[in-house]
């Protein structure tokens, strides 16, 4: 089987997998902000500084790039995800291939295409982005601790380069650099010259997260960018009662067949192919266990260790044709393929947005607990620079994002935002919604209220319009 030929069926095999999701604006409530946040970057808001969130800006940059294509901002970033998604299937088929045959790696691909759809990577998930980097450099560093090539500084770039989609990747970056280091021992067997190849790696690895910090040195925003990469991380808690345990169970239930796949691939090397993938799995089972809550797409950076190691499993032909009907019959019950799904929401929030919005040269609305796709479907303004809502509405976040959130609520509603859209409200909304607000449009679990005096408004001018015309 040609690579030429490989590359295809897996072009094929995604579009097949996200096609029913393209231009839903709501498959995931991360990617909605992220969309955000990359849009309003265009209009000269600055990341952490005008518009609060702490993820890093490489993540920022791609939904930026992906909004400026001239289509649906939507559909954009999901042909750009499922190109990313593509790129890193062929590059596991590609590592695979150094353990395995050709149709071995073509079925470890596509289980990573079907996985990624199974475990929250129907979008833009992050990890649908910087899989790609870290697979490319697991493949440098296996060509390079294999002898076959030195490849140890682009790898280590690649792994930062990740970093600035998502730090928890800096486990499995630390695992490669280890690796790296090894094989610069078995070169050169000399203290010094591992010393100086670790402070060229660890440069490498830090490069693009020291131009992000200097751009906003340069800036003055210095202390800004700190805190969202950084401090926010460690200040952010868990929530009492919160169900981590049954989230985790749950991701552990989807993968169970590709960690026992990777399992009997793992039982079927030895030596340095099998600690290499062993060693690689393990560091991302490490940055996947450090970082609860564990929502389902928490667990997707496994997915590329899972399917490279995996692959080596999938050499027999009777596995391929079990682990394929599994994967099947997995995709039916989750659902796919969502048929009309994606035409029936964007109706909807349509609606909702035109509700949302009519009134935003009052004033910017207000979301509460509810998509922050509005904002980009009404062309809103924003009344806070915390738009994203588990910001200001999850206990995890009191103390996390630099303000109260209680008091920064109260700032919004004092305000009046000539409209609110709530998914659930509290206590203070309640109160603020009863007393100024009437509700105007409800759809997709979501109420949009307009201000009270602003409806009378309209009701007054509608009967002005109505008794001046011509009877």
């Amino acid at each position: 089987m040609t690579s030429r030929r490989i590359w295809l069926i897996l072009a094929l095999v995604a579009l097949a997998l996200r096609l029913p999701d393209i231009g839903n604006p709501l498959v995931d409530l991360d990617e909605q902000m992220y969309l955000l946040v990359g849009q309003r970057m265009w209009d000269g808001a600055i990341p952490y500084v005008d518009i609060w969130d702490r993820k890093p800006i490489g993540l920022f940059l791609i939904y930026a790039v992906s909004a400026a294509l001239p289509i649906d901002p939507i559909v954009a970033y999901h042909l750009v995800a499922l190109a990313a998604a593509v790129a890193t299937a062929g590059c596991i088929a590609m590592l695979v291939r150094t353990f395995a045959g050709p149709k071995a790696a073509l079925a470890a691909a596509i289980l990573y295409l079907v996985w990624l759809s199974l475990i929250g990577g129907r979008g833009g998930q992050s990890p649908v982005f910087y899989d790609l980097p870290m697979v490319l450099a697991a493949w440098l560093n296996w060509q390079t601790l294999a002898g076959r090539r030195r490849g140890g500084i682009a790898a280590m770039l690649l792994v930062g380069v990740a970093l600035q989609i998502k730090p928890t990747v800096v486990f499995e970056g630390a695992f490669f650099g280890a690796t790296l280091l090894v094989a610069s021992w078995r070169r050169h067997r000399s203290y010094a010259r591992v010393a100086g190849d670790a402070a060229v790696y660890a440069v490498a690895a830090l490069l693009p997260t020291l131009i992000a910090a200097g751009a906003y040195a340069a800036m003055g925003q210095g202390g800004a960018w700190w805190f969202a990469n950084v401090q926010s991380i460690f200040l952010r808690h868990l929530t009492p009662g919160d169900p981590i345990a049954t989230r985790l169970i749950g991701a552990v239930i989807v993968l169970l067949v590709p960690f026992g796949l990777a399992l009997r691939g793992l039982a079927m090397q030895r030596g340095q192919n099998r600690w290499f993938l062993a060693g690689w799995l393990s560091s991302a089972i490490i940055g996947c266990l450090l970082v609860p809550p564990y929502f389902n797409h928490y667990a997707l950076p496994l997915l590329v260790p899972l399917a490279v190691t995996a692959g080596i499993a999938l050499d027999r032909p009777a596995l391929r044709w079990l682990v394929g009907l599994t994967g099947a019959v997995i995709l039916g019950m989750s659902g796919y393929p969502h048929w009309g799904e994606t035409a029936t929401i964007r109706r909807q929030l349509a609606s909702l947005a035109t509700a949302f919005g009519q009134d935003r040269d009052r004033g910017c609305p207000f979301v509460f607990d509810a998509p922050p796709a509005l904002y980009t479907a009404a062309h809103a303004c924003l009344p806070t620079r915390y738009p994203f809502p588990p910001h200001l509405v999850e206990p995890s976040e009191a103390g996390a994002i630099g303000v109260d959130p209680r008091r920064e609520l109260a700032r919004i509603l004092a305000a009046r935002p000539p409209a609110i859209a709530v998914g659930r409200s509290d206590t203070m909304v309640h109160a603020t919604l009863v007393t100024d607000y009437r509700p105007v449009a409800q759809a997709l679990g979501v109420t949009i209220y307009r201000r009270a005096d602003l409806l009378r408004a309209t009701d007054r001018s509608s009967a002005s319009v109505r008794s001046s015309s011509p009877h």
